[in-house]
């Protein structure tokens, strides 16, 4: 079987194995997927819109760019399904390229056993597999940042512009590739004594050209530079996924890539050698390590380039072992073991978050009873569901809650006192914003805001209740 074979085939499987983990729930897994697939039915119905009016109290109202235009635009061919059904299709074969791309690169750098590696890859984490599920951009990400290391490999320079162009309209993530290219140059200048200015210089052309052909320039610009460095580094103050974890999570979800890190220097200091390849996979893979203590969602990064790091060094390595079979049993061992084990985690974990469905007959309340243009008080992380569901009407927060915090702090720190129950003051939702209803489901997230209606009772109305949701009106003082 040759390598186009076996790349066609380790398609189908994945397809299958991640097909099967997908539908084990019918509904989108995580909660961006169903913003992200509205937003592409949107750009279907209207095309490019400028204002973003579905969130009131966000800088995304003032001051808008879709600066992951590319992703949203390969998400339109799946809104001609069932939005969810989409979503989860998209999601499937976008995953399985990720992998069969990293096989692919594995198999075109002669490396042995790249299946066992790509499978290792796809089980390592339960946290990880879980990344693989949301309709996000991470999968294509990757590989679209392995297909930069290969022309960078081969010296395709056009390819390698071309990439960047597509990077940089598809997510903001394409500093990450710039920087790995800048890494690449310099370790390729201190093993060649060569400065070969085009491994820099196209893919700065092709990120330059993504960003002025984007629909959105120049608006695009100034979102970007907001996105990286202000909301980014809010967002690590409100949004779980750019947290950091305990040490003992960080262990539990990374056990494994620590191993491979760990092997891979030990490997390296026995070897007493440094090839390019080498220095640049285990520093790369380094440098993911220090960003994901920082931010747990780094990890879809850690997980692949410290896989590669280790089988690079292993390749290279003089260490030749004679009788493989052991070392074969004890591969499939371990890939038995981790499909069992992080499989069984991940569905667990699906279904602890698979809630958001059961406000469809809140939502569905809303679309028949409330007027458009009305505004609806929320905690933000209902806003993805209930914007594909009405996108009639507004809502106070959304998206991310770095957006809203800079929209304006004071108010949002309010807000954010009501739903940790920190907050002792007047009807913040009645003082602070002009909203018409509020929604409030009932679950965890939802207590404390409970607590605060129950506490201003006389302000509210009840129109819609069950045992997943509720909808209030909201008296207008006079």
């Amino acid at each position: 079987m040759n390598n186009n074979q076996k790349t066609f085939f380790s398609f189908l499987i994945f397809l299958i194995i991640l097909g099967t983990i997908q539908f084990s729930t019918e509904n989108i897994i995580g909660f961006d997927g169903y913003y992200n697939i509205k937003i592409a039915e949107t750009i279907k119905k209207n095309g490019f819109f400028e204002e973003f009016g579905w969130i009131t109290n966000s800088i995304l109202s003032q001051n808008y760019a879709n600066i992951q235009v590319l992703f949203h635009i390969l998400l339109v061919p799946f809104t001609f399904l069932d939005l969810q059904f989409g979503a989860k299709l998209f999601t499937i074969m976008s995953g399985a390229i990720a992998f069969v791309v990293f096989y692919w690169f594995l198999l075109q750098n002669k490396i042995k056993y790249s299946f066992f590696w790509t499978l290792l890859y796809l089980f390592s984490s339960s946290a990880l597999m879980y990344r693989f599920m949301l309709p996000r951009q991470m999968p294509i990400t990757i590989s679209l940042l392995l297909l930069t290391i290969y022309f960078l490999q081969e010296k395709k320079y056009w390819y390698l512009g071309i990439t960047s162009l597509i990077f940089s309209l598809f997510y903001s993530g394409f500093i990450l590739q710039l920087l790995i290219t800048g890494v690449y140059f310099w370790i390729n200048y201190v093993f060649s004594k060569k400065i070969e200015y085009k491994l820099l210089l196209y893919p700065l052309i092709g990120s330059f050209l993504g960003l002025v052909i984007n629909p959105y320039f120049p608006q695009n610009i100034s979102f970007l530079y907001s996105q990286i460095f202000e909301v980014n580094l809010a967002s690590n103050l409100f949004n779980v996924e750019w947290k950091p974890w305990t040490i003992i999570e960080f262990l539990k979800n990374n056990i494994l890539t620590m191993i491979y890190l760990s092997a891979t220097l030990l490997i390296l200091i026995k070897n007493k050698k440094l090839s390019k390849n080498n220095f640049f996979f285990f520093s790369v893979a380094i440098f993911f390590f220090g960003y994901t203590l920082l931010a747990r969602r780094m990890q879809e990064y850690l997980v692949p380039f410290s896989i590669l790091a280790l089988v690079f060094v292993i390749k290279n390595s003089e260490f030749k072992i004679q009788n493989t079979k052991y070392l074969k049993i004890l591969g499939i061992t371990l890939i038995t073991v981790l499909v069992t084990v992080n499989s069984f985690l991940l569905i667990k974990n699906i279904k602890n978050n698979d809630f958001l469905n059961n406000y469809k007959n809140c939502a569905e309340w809303m679309q028949k009873n409330v007027e458009k243009d009305s505004l609806i008080f929320i905690n933000a992380y209902s806003f993805p569901y209930l914007f594909m569901e009405n996108s009639d009407v507004r809502y106070t927060h959304g998206i991310d809650l770095g957006y809203s915090y800079l929209y304006d702090k004071e108010k949002f720190e309010r807000y954010m006192e009501m739903f940790l129950g920190t907050y002792s003051g007047e009807d913040i939702i009645v003082s602070d914003y002009d909203a018409d209803y509020v929604f409030s489901g009932k679950v965890k997230q939802d207590i404390k805001l409970f607590e605060h209606i129950i506490k201003n009772k006389k302000n509210y109305q009840a129109m819609y209740e069950d045992e997943w949701c509720a909808v209030l009106k909201i008296k207008k003082i006079k």
